[in-house]
């Protein structure tokens, strides 16, 4: 019999109790028993306690002056301020604006006694700088220039980094500004508060013969905040307390009061490490359960649905859940894969048949007019006399006639037959213009066997003469065919104007807006727009305008498609 999945409530209840309150009580018992047995245990965790919060308060001081340090190099008033005196060399501008945007930022600020920022340009005679408030300004500028050549030398190897130097007990935190190019323009000096950055660690109890590294450079802080570059003698006792800062090493030590805890009684190693032992295991229960009950059927349903994302639409998950939660989710994603894939394909096949549909009818709209006054001239032309031209009418009649019921369904047929439409229509016209109509051809053959929508010429081509030609008794028709940038150009140029009525009735035509064309010649139009839209979307374009005064260009224009495939 098949083993239902249990509930993931009860599978992460049970993991809790096992793998969680179990430890936590195991833990609290013996950490309890430990503390009832040795006082001098607890004292020795405050005094690391105390010394973990004096360090975790010199870290956050040193994150404010390293983050304060990043701004004047990236909020980029320094770098606005040094491109523009390159523009204009004036460095009193440059002064005060840098000056100024010091005053804003730092005034305000304990943790710093001064700031400079010194240009490596030597043409700057002007050393922006901004004074604390309460300190003797003039020694302080004394002390820093007494050090400057010292930190331009460090800072020359710097980079982009950030270099915390104590000179002559004096702490200095220096970061190199860079322009566009990476290259250093200026040095960003603060000259640190002793009491702000280091006070947290004398205050440290329990503990004596303190003294503070940062960076390799080792020194005491006195009582009244001031560093004296000293090393104290280590003894066995001594304690070190570490952090890291943004690469920057911070370290006190000292000699802890009382004695060892750890050498006093090896047995609370030896618990400590059965603890550990107990805990870890349990520990690894615990993931394991989360990765088999949980991550592991979320990583299948995600993998699932990228493959649905990526086209395997209808793909199902074969996959059992090890729980009944998760088992119904399977279900539910795979029954919403098969109805997306059953709605994907329906549509698919309700576009295609839709689209079909649309250019059929498009394409069965043929103009009565124009067989109308085909079939008068051919009636005329049988009365008077029977001649050739009678029979080359009715063979170019046949031709247009086969073109516009599309026996053999093709939307898309080569160039060369298309024109062959066209030449019967013209044959027909010159019928009735004679010798005033002239047509002239620029189409090169090798593009002759380029696919193009069925009957996309003769409209065009039946809109300038029943427009245009016919009204003035003929004139110049030319047709043109061309590929350029992977676009199929097919372009009808002749004689005519166009006023601003017509105009706007060619763009309302070609707006597609719905409303119907006053025209019946206009018709032709608006299926010959309609059709490129459905074969070809956007990349389908007609354009109608005159060109030159007198010259009226209709352009058709669409992707070409491969040579002898419609």
């Amino acid at each position: 019999m098949k083993q239902r999945p249990f509930s993931l409530r009860s599978g992460v209840i049970t993991a809790m109790v096992v793998c969680w309150i179990l430890p936590i009580v195991i833990v609290v018992t013996v950490a309890g028993l430990l503390l009832n047995m040795s006082y001098q245990r607890a004292a020795r965790m405050e005094l690391e306690s105390d010394a973990t919060n004096a360090l975790t308060q010199v870290e956050m001081v040193f994150n404010d002056a390293v983050a304060a340090s990043k701004d004047v190099s990236y909020d980029g008033v320094v770098r606005s301020a040094y491109r523009k005196y390159l523009d204009t060399a004036d460095s009193t501008e440059l002064y005060r604006r840098v000056n100024e945007y010091l005053t804003q930022s730092f005034s305000r600020d304990s943790k710093y006694q001064a700031v400079f920022i010194t240009f490596w340009d030597q043409q700057v005679n002007a050393e922006p700088y901004l004074i604390g408030s309460g300190t003797a300004g003039f020694e302080l500028v004394r002390t820093y220039h007494s050090h400057a050549s010292a930190i331009r030398t460090e800072m020359e190897r710097a980079d982009t980094s950030i270099r915390f130097l104590v000179l002559d007990g004096v702490l200095y935190e220096a970061r190199n500004l860079l322009d566009g190019h990476f290259q250093p323009y200026a040095t960003v000096v603060m000259m640190c508060s002793p009491q702000v950055f280091f006070l947290p660690i004398n205050a440290v109890g329990n503990i004596s013969n303190v003294q503070i590294t940062l960076d390799g450079s080792t020194f005491v802080l006195t009582e009244e905040g001031v560093l004296e570059n000293q090393t104290l003698s280590q003894t066995p006792q001594t304690e070190c307390f570490e952090a890291v800062v943004e690469d920057h090493s911070i370290a006190f030590q000292g000699v802890p009061g009382g004695f060892n805890a750890w050498a006093e009684t090896p047995w609370l190693r030896s618990a400590v490490v059965m603890v550990a032992l107990m805990v870890l295991p349990l520990l690894a229960y615990v993931v394991y359960l989360f990765y088999r009950h949980v991550t592991g059927p979320m990583e299948t349903l995600a993998r699932a649905n990228r493959l649905v994302m990526e086209g395997q639409r209808g793909f199902e998950i074969v996959d059992t859940a090890p729980n009944a939660e998760f088992q119904r989710l399977f279900n539910h994603f795979n029954a919403m894969s098969r109805e997306l894939k059953s709605q994907f394909e329906r549509s698919y096949l309700e576009q295609q048949a839709t689209q079909q549909a649309k250019i059929k009818a498009l394409q069965s709209q043929i103009n009565p007019h124009f067989l109308n006054n085909t079939l008068e001239i051919i009636n005329w032309e049988a009365r008077i006399a029977e001649n050739d031209r009678v029979c080359a009418m009715i063979e170019a009649l046949s031709t247009m006639l086969d073109a516009a019921l599309d026996r053999d369904g093709r939307t898309q047929i080569p160039l060369k037959e298309e024109l062959g439409y066209v030449d019967a229509y013209l044959y027909i016209i010159r019928q009735r213009l004679g010798e005033g109509l002239q047509v002239e051809r620029d189409i090169d053959d090798d593009i002759l066997p380029q696919m193009v929508p069925r009957l996309i010429l003769q409209p065009l081509v039946e809109n300038a003469v029943e427009h245009d030609l016919t009204d003035r008794r003929g004139g110049r028709l030319c047709l043109r065919a061309y590929c350029r940038a992977g676009l199929m150009y097919l372009d009808i140029e002749h004689d005519g104007t166009m006023t601003e009525a017509d105009r706007l009735s060619v763009q309302r035509v070609l707006a597609d807006t719905g409303v119907k064309p006053t025209r019946g010649i206009r018709v032709g139009l608006r299926n010959v727009n309609q059709r490129l839209k459905l074969l070809y979307g956007e990349a389908g374009k007609l354009s109608i305008d005159e060109t030159t005064p007198g010259t009226i260009l209709a352009r058709v224009t669409f992707p070409a498609t491969k040579q002898g495939n419609p």
